[in-house]
């Protein structure tokens, strides 16, 4: 047989391929972030360490959102009042509160802080460990934080600057799987702050120093799309056919209440291995 002069080998490309969709599909992932890995059993353990910010004052910083379940899909996007700007769904939210407070409630725009941490132990990923990362949680993380910073007024207990680098303490992130409905969710009611603790000499202090990452990064404008656009979505989700103001009735006829949605801020912190991030780069 005649042999082809310009027959093309596809194998070495095909495999390339294949990794780029792996790849495309895993995306989702922000590597700088952390998050520990379960066991067998549905635990997760870890000690880290919250570190100050690089280039804002506060050694935190919320990024609000919203995660909504319509017959339209998904919305899944920050909230613009982060910034202190209008969003289209805490406005329909504001005019359905009085008469349909569940629906309002399980829409109500989610706490996403984001701080700098140091990996102190990490026994399912040793090779975490003395390295900087971000760290996402939610509300009840966050009010654990507040505890120490601001203890109560008249209690005990004094306050303790947990992101100091010398005054500061490691905290043990201690999370179990819980069902709520059909899906398992992070619990972090076991979570503690250990006794205070210098996080290391100064020449280890100087290295996780040039290793920290922004946080105005995350309030920048081109992280929160504009209204239009924001509004345009929430229709298409709830299944309004186009712009109008919520009334009420169609907000109860159209929409799915989402049990995970409307427990998460008060019950659970956190996204389970960025559980509703991946949703929103499968849409």
């Amino acid at each position: 047989m005649q042999k082809k002069k310009f027959k093309i080998d596809w194998g070495n490309a095909m495999d390339k391929i294949k990794n780029q969709e792996n790849s495309s599909k895993n995306s989702f992932k922000d590597e700088r972030v952390y998050y520990p890995q379960f066991n067998e059993n549905g635990t997760a353990q870890a000690i880290i360490r919250f570190l100050p910010s690089p280039d804002t004052e506060i050694p935190f910083i919320n990024v609000f959102s919203h995660s909504i379940k319509g017959p339209g899909g998904w919305y899944i996007e920050n909230c613009p009042t982060t910034l202190k700007n209008e969003c289209p769904v805490c406005k329909a939210n504001s005019s359905i509160w009085d008469s349909d407070p569940d629906t309002a409630r399980s829409r109500k725009r989610k706490y996403n802080y984001y701080s700098n941490i140091l990996v102190v132990k990490d026994p399912k990923n040793p090779e975490n460990e003395n390295k900087v990362f971000l760290f996402k949680y939610g509300f009840k993380i966050h009010q654990k934080i507040m505890e120490k910073l601001q203890p109560e007024e008249g209690g005990v207990d004094e306050p303790i600057m947990i992101f100091d680098y010398y005054d500061g303490t490691n905290f043990k992130l201690s999370i179990k799987k819980v069902q709520v409905g059909s899906v398992k969710m992070p619990n972090y009611d076991s979570s503690e702050f250990q006794t205070p603790c210098e996080v290391g000499t100064d020449e280890e202090i100087e290295k996780i120093s040039k290793s920290l990452y922004s946080l105005a990064d995350f309030n920048k404008p081109e992280n929160f799309k504009p209204y239009v656009e924001l509004e345009s979505k929430f229709n298409r989700v709830v299944g309004v056919s186009k712009p109008r103001p919520v009334t009420p009735k169609a907000e109860t006829s159209t929409v799915e209440n989402t049990e995970v949605d409307a427990s998460e801020e008060s019950v659970f912190d956190g996204d389970e291995n960025n559980f509703f991030d991946k949703l929103k780069n499968e849409e």
